[in-house]
């Protein structure tokens, strides 16, 4: 299992737009048959940002099988006129 953080940040004055979008658009993530788990978060101190945690079966379910379906284009499609920046990373249990 891997576990993917991304960390999205709103362009100004579109936070709640973007986690509209988020909130609505994880749907597709969550039906990806890799996809063992998704969580979305939101700034406390920060509104403007959002962590995403999903829990992929393996890399390549993410890499290779999501990122590379027409449900990535509709998820990423979805948040992007609100984003101002993201980073992601994986990450594995110790």
């Amino acid at each position: 299992m891997i576990t993917e953080i991304a960390v999205l940040t709103a362009l100004p004055d579109r936070a709640d737009d973007l986690g509209q979008a988020i909130t609505a658009g994880i749907t597709h993530v969550r039906a990806d048959p890799g996809c063992l788990s998704a969580q979305v978060l939101r700034g406390v101190e920060q509104p403007d940002r959002f962590v995403v945690t999903i829990a992929w079966s393996s890399l390549e379910a993410h890499v290779d099988g999501f990122r590379g379906s027409p449900a990535f284009a509709r998820w990423i499609g979805s948040v992007k006129p609100f984003l101002a920046a993201s980073e992601t990373q994986h990450y594995s249990a110790c």
